[in-house]
């Protein structure tokens, strides 16, 4: 082999070089080159298609990227954590996570807000985590709900049918009572594609609040004996079954 085609050889498109490092899925990573946010070995690069050799330096926003393991972990986010990577202020769901684990650069797949708990994935696999939250992949969340005051059969009903707020429509794909104390508070609710704090704005349309919310499933993965703040690693093909399939963790 000559030494042009070794070199060849060794090289990788920048869009799946970048891809690899966890940034995002190929097509969203285009837009950060052609944006002109990567670098590589100090010159802004706006081509999709240009080869990495294994000596370059690529830069994403000013920050150093390489290829990382792709990790997978199925966490149980505590109560009082930011659902992000790092905050000047707050303490955050990675921030949590042993030392040792820094260098993989985690992000939560979604969110869940500061005063909710419960199952979230977190991952350096950017393709992964666009086909888990993309809509057409149709896969529901499951919430178990503690209001601050009960909720009548009259207001349940409507719920279910959908409430508007602040100009949009909210309906749950379903709600039900569970039998948890106190009686006439505590709700399992199912969204789907969901948007930021859905569940506390329908709360709040019946002039109501939510006490504690903690989500439940992901899928077909359910979260019941998994301590707070505990996580465990998986593969990605078991996390996909455990999601389609169902897997009590």
């Amino acid at each position: 082999m000559t030494e042009i085609k070794k070199k060849k050889k060794d090289t990788i498109r920048l869009n799946r070089y970048l891809a690899l490092c966890g940034i995002a899925a190929r097509r969203k990573v285009e837009e950060y080159i052609t944006a002109g946010r990567v670098v590589i070995n100090d010159e802004i690069v706006n081509e999709p298609g240009r080869q990495v050799a294994p000596s370059d330096v690529v830069k994403f926003d000013d920050r150093a990227v390489s290829p990382v393991t792709l990790t997978y972990l199925i966490y149980h986010k505590p109560k009082g954590l930011l659902c992000a990577v790092e905050d000047s202020r707050e303490q955050t769901i990675i921030d949590i996570l042993p030392t040792s684990m820094d260098y993989l650069r985690l992000f939560p797949v979604g969110r869940l807000d500061r005063d909710s708990e419960g199952l979230i994935i977190l991952t350096n696999d950017g393709i992964f985590s666009h086909n888990l939250i993309h809509p057409s992949k149709d896969i529901s969340k499951t919430y178990e709900v503690e209001l601050r005051k009960p909720m009548n059969e009259e207001n349940l009903i409507e719920w279910t049918k959908g409430v508007s707020v602040e100009g949009r429509f909210l309906k749950p794909i379903s709600v039900r009572r569970i039998g948890k104390k106190p009686l006439q508070c505590c709700f399992e609710v199912v969204l789907g594609e969901g948007i930021k704090r859905e569940i506390r704005l329908m709360a709040r349309a019946f002039d109501n609040d939510v006490r504690k919310l903690m989500r439940r499933k992901i899928g077909k993965l359910e979260l019941r004996d998994l301590p707070s703040g505990e996580f465990i690693n998986v593969t990605k093909d078991d996390l996909w079954n455990y999601i389609d399939e169902g897997k009590i963790v």
